[in-house]
């Protein structure tokens, strides 16, 4: 009986620090690109990665800080706006945003899409959003 009762004790004490575990897990930039975590998604005309880019710069420049861009390894036309200047530990607290360069045609100027990610969403978030799409949009118009 009591070596029962000290094998359930082990069981219970396992699945116990199993869960806590679990719950410290990081959150990757890669496990917030889901449908789940979409907060919003917009195309922006006339605009490509280098114009994007200038506008970081500026808005950096006039502002103190702008969203850091990266571009995908191996890839011209997908690239991600990141919230913080450093690379976070666990992004459950960052926002992230994907962009796809769509190259001009006859049918539609240049232009790049922009998807957002976060873990959590609530009006901070979206105002968070909002900075990070102003800064696109309107290098120097400081939030």
């Amino acid at each position: 009986m009591f070596l029962k009762n000290v094998l359930a004790a082990l069981a219970v004490g396992g699945a116990l620090v199993g869960c806590a575990a679990s719950g410290d897990r990081m959150v990757r930039a890669d496990d917030l690109r889901n449908e789940n975590y979409l907060v919003t998604d917009t195309v922006i005309s006339d605009l490509d990665f280098p114009s994007l880019q200038r506008n970081l710069f500026q808005h950096r420049a006039a502002c103190g800080s702008a969203p850091r861009f990266v571009m995908h390894e191996g890839e011209t036309a997908y690239a991600s706006l990141i919230e913080t200047a450093d690379t976070p530990e666990s992004y459950e607290n960052v926002v992230i945003a994907d962009l796809i360069q769509y190259p001009e045609s006859w049918r539609a100027p240049v232009r790049v899409a922009i998807s957002f990610y976060s873990y959590y969403i609530n009006d901070d978030i979206k105002q968070r959003v909002d900075a990070m799409l102003n800064a696109v949009r309107q290098p120097g118009n400081c939030m």
